[in-house]
């Protein structure tokens, strides 16, 4: 750019909601606009003359401060220039002593000669706002969804210790099945909890191999078996079908997230089907398995809701059904992990979740094999 950097602050500053500051090649700030002020709960003037360093804390930031002399301005601008429009997070402290974390960008403004005269940072602190509430949101709804089951075990737990003596034997086992079942409740929200911590922090580990879906599947509905036996369950997997590259594991967590969504989302005595077939996707191929049941359909204008954490329709039969809301934003999850696609369609009656993931051909196998 060959502008200068005031030119660019004063143009931008008046409408940016997010924070921009202007500092010379030492690191020293020369202005920043109201966005960067109020995030700082400074007055502009409290802030200009002062160092990025001191209200900034990114590597950039911290090698202008620590370095001294001529090498000062040499290290700022290697280090901006590195990560020149490259988003990376520091972390920013207010008047009051709190500190968050936020994305930042760093910009060099070069001089009509093509120096480097200034730096430009933008504190995305729109971003970081979104971020926190979504954290904030997530807590909150965590908080919520456990208090339920915690407050069914305390309750009944209170009544067999002040009244267990007065209770028949009938009375004080469904007491204890469901103080049961509200910890198993409470189990399977801290798991489901856990597996979104694993996938949100990259921390998911995968064997991928050659895996056979029509015993995955099995495997599932053995697994499911009381759950089914109001259902009609119908298997359409051809012989000769390829088997897919997955994690043994978490193809049978896909699996049994849909099917047993399908059980718990339609009536008895529906037939719920589950089919596969082989196809080309773009040159590549791969293997697709649906799940479709004959249950509540999913209105239209909620559809793209539907994998987002803590999602769950508002209706009877949702309403009567336990669930975390974490079932498909899991189950989406680890189907992106596996390098697959899912999606859903639904009408007034019935809904089918499609999953297509690569196939491991014999031609692929060998090939991995080799490699």
């Amino acid at each position: 750019m060959n502008i200068g950097a005031d030119d660019i602050y004063l143009n931008l500053s008046k409408f940016s909601a997010d924070g921009l500051v202007v500092s010379d090649e030492q690191g020293v700030i020369t202005a920043c606009n109201p966005a960067f002020s109020r995030l700082l709960d400074r007055l502009p003037q409290e802030i200009v003359g002062l160092s990025l360093g001191s209200f900034l804390g990114c590597a950039c930031c911290h090698h202008a401060d620590t370095a001294g002399g001529e090498n000062q301005s040499l290290l700022f601008l290697q280090t901006a220039s590195s990560s020149n429009n490259a988003l990376h997070n520091a972390t920013v402290v207010n008047r009051s002593g709190m500190d968050f974390t936020v994305p930042v960008s760093h910009i060099a403004v070069c001089d009509s000669g093509g120096q480097t005269a200034a730096y430009i940072t933008v504190v995305y602190i729109v971003q970081a706002s979104s971020v926190q509430q979504a954290q904030t949101e997530f807590v909150s709804t965590v908080s919520h969804e456990l208090r339920t089951p915690l407050t069914s075990i305390k309750g009944f737990a209170d009544t067999i210790l002040r009244a267990g003596d007065r209770l028949d034997s009938s009375q004080q086992r469904r007491y204890v099945g469901i103080i049961k079942d509200q910890a198993d409740r409470l189990t399977r929200l801290v798991e489901d909890l856990l597996a979104v911590s694993r996938m949100e922090s990259r921390k998911l580990q995968l064997t991928i191999r050659a895996i056979d879906l029509s015993e995955a599947v099995q495997r599932v509905l053995r697994n499911l078996a009381d759950k089914a036996r109001e259902h009609q369950l119908v298997i359409k997997i051809p012989p000769g079908l390829p088997p897919v590259w997955a994690d043994s594991d978490r193809l049978e967590q896909i699996m049994t997230n849909l099917i047993d969504n399908a059980l718990k989302y339609s009536p008895a005595r529906t037939v719920v089907t589950i089919a596969a077939r082989d196809l080309l996707d773009g040159g590549h191929e791969t293997v697709e398995v649906s799940v479709s049941d004959e249950g509540v359909g999913i209105p239209a204008e909620h559809l793209p809701e539907i994998f987002n954490k803590f999602s769950r329709l508002d209706n009877p039969l949702v309403r009567q059904t336990e669930g975390t809301g974490l079932g498909l934003y899991i189950t989406r999850s680890l189907v992106l992990a596996l390098g697959g696609q899912i999606r859903v369609e639904s009408r007034s009656v019935g809904t089918t979740f499609t999953v297509r993931l690569p196939a491991a051909t014999l031609e692929e196998q060998a090939a991995r094999g080799r490699g």
